[in-house]
């Protein structure tokens, strides 16, 4: 009798254990699958996201954001261009421009954006202008990406009757004197493009400003008019361009020793203030 009440226990405890362990399996299951993993971006990848013409940038890379964290990146930029006075945030040193300015590292930085754009003739169109305009590097590619995705071609037809045309969007109202071929050639797009930015940059003092300014004009930026949709293009434009400075740091930057990139370092800042 005591045999059988023990086996009896003992069946007991061992159906209750498979259900504990039935339960604490599909536990660990829900979370393995409810947890997002870490994302990583490879040049490839980004290249292939530059080739598309339908997929914001923060939505390519974060498929989880919403359309409300958006709107509270919107907020706060709405804040912050209100708020601000015009005046230089910061004065860092591109790591972009001092990496293209050597010969030693020249062709690994024409590598990776040919890589990243897909196109070898629109990289050199941008290093070329960026550099003569001393305009970062990740800067000059994700305004290039969130205007036209690297796209030659693009054309927008605007409501008030203008069209903006080619890698860099110029409008044919601001730049009357381009004719049809001038809009599409990359190189002709990056020099106006760019010197466009380098006035928007000195004008406003700061690259949020500035970016704003080149998408919605300077007199609705200094009157703390800015659309919504301008705060949501400088966003995306500030959201690739921390992606580009992330990806150039891994395929680039590590591919040089310290001393190496301690000796441009200094002579970049030391040539920059002759």
């Amino acid at each position: 009798m005591n045999y059988k009440t023990s086996q009896s226990k003992f069946v007991s405890s061992c159906f209750i254990l498979c259900i504990l362990f039935f339960f604490t399996a599909i536990a660990a299951l829900a979370v393995y699958f409810m947890c997002p993993a870490e994302k990583t971006v490879s040049v490839t990848e980004i290249s292939e996201l530059s080739q598309s013409t339908e997929i914001p940038v923060i939505e390519a890379l974060a498929e989880e954001e919403t359309a409300d964290f958006e709107f509270e990146i919107s907020e706060a930029f709405q804040e912050y261009l209100a708020d601000i006075s015009f005046c230089n945030l910061s004065d860092k040193t591109d790591m972009g421009l001092v990496y293209y300015r050597q010969s030693a590292s020249r062709a690994a930085v024409e590598w990776f954006y040919t890589h990243i754009t897909g196109s070898k003739d629109v990289a050199q169109a941008i290093l070329t202008e960026a550099d003569k305009n001393d305009i970062p590097l990740s800067l000059a590619f994700s305004l290039a990406y969130t205007e036209s995705r690297y796209n030659t071609k693009a054309v927008h037809n605007n409501s008030n009757s203008t069209v903006d045309r080619g890698l860099f969007q110029l409008n044919s109202n601001t730049f009357p004197k381009l004719t049809e071929a001038d809009f599409f050639d990359p190189f002709i797009s990056s020099k106006y493009g760019m010197s466009h930015l380098k006035f928007c940059l000195n004008t406003a003092g700061n690259e949020v400003s500035g970016l704003a300014m080149y998408n919605a004009g300077t007199g609705r930026v200094r009157s703390n008019s800015t659309p919504q949709t301008t705060l949501n293009y400088v966003g995306n434009i500030m959201a690739y361009q921390k992606m580009l400075d992330n990806l150039f740091a891994q395929e680039v930057i590590t591919y040089f020793d310290n001393d190496f990139v301690q000796g441009i370092t200094v002579a970049y800042a030391a040539s920059d203030k002759q």
